[in-house]
């Protein structure tokens, strides 16, 4: 099942998953701030988020990853996938991100937000999140990856062979440049920009562009 997205006239809906209620408060007022946006609901944990999501079909999903009891964001992450392949789902870390942030990658999540995110900052991801799989979301994500202490997963031991216009590209996407600004820097038009990224994701086995920055760690093609 796909859920159906926002045409330009329907606000955006989002659903909350985090177990701090103040948490919460503060990222549902934040948001409400735009009328681009609305909360459908909000869950503290997991399950709770999945059954919201089923009932709901919210386009953006702002999860937390360490919540307790009960199941946690990972987990929660891919249940909602396997319910929508589709779903639009953006991993909530605090300052420093903590365990389980590739392992959300990996299950489908498309970019991380902050808890200490200014509320414009907040929004625009959001904004952006429901556009689709954007490369502007993919900024300090290499970092974060890094910086959880999350594992990687094993590299496979033959490593895709990229060509150099492919490499190039691929640092740009991961370091969260645009089409059309990487389109000016090399040269080339964004049809041309995005049959790369597609390319990419084809020989990195990577369902979105989040996925691409783990491959890029994954096969050291980028070190932050």
């Amino acid at each position: 099942m796909t859920s159906p997205r926002p045409t330009p006239s329907e606000p955006i809906s989002v659903l909350v998953v985090d177990d701090d209620k103040w948490t919460t408060k503060a990222i549902n007022m934040a948001l409400q701030k735009d009328p681009a946006i609305r909360i459908v609901i909000a869950a503290s944990d997991g399950a709770e988020g999945v059954e919201a999501y089923r009932s709901s079909s919210p386009d953006i999903v702002l999860m937390d990853l360490n919540m307790s009891p009960g199941m946690n964001g990972v987990t929660a992450i891919e249940k909602i996938r396997q319910f929508d392949a589709e779903a639009r789902i953006i991993v909530l870390t605090t300052v420093s991100p903590g365990p389980g942030l590739a392992r959300a990658l990996e299950a489908g999540a498309l970019a991380v937000a902050r808890k200490t995110a200014s509320e414009a900052d907040l929004r625009k991801i959001v904004l952006a999140a429901a556009q689709g799989d954007d490369p502007r979301l993919l900024k300090r994500l290499a970092q974060d990856t890094v910086i959880s202490g999350d594992l990687l997963p094993d590299t496979p031991v033959v490593v895709p062979h990229l060509t150099p216009a492919e490499r190039d590209i691929l640092i740009l996407i991961t370091d969260g440049h645009g089409y059309e600004e990487i389109a000016k820097r090399q040269g080339i038009t964004v049809w041309t920009v995005r049959s790369h990224v597609k390319k990419l994701r084809e020989k990195l086995y990577a369902e979105n562009l989040a996925q691409l920055v783990v491959r890029a760690l994954q096969y050291r093609y980028i070190s932050p």
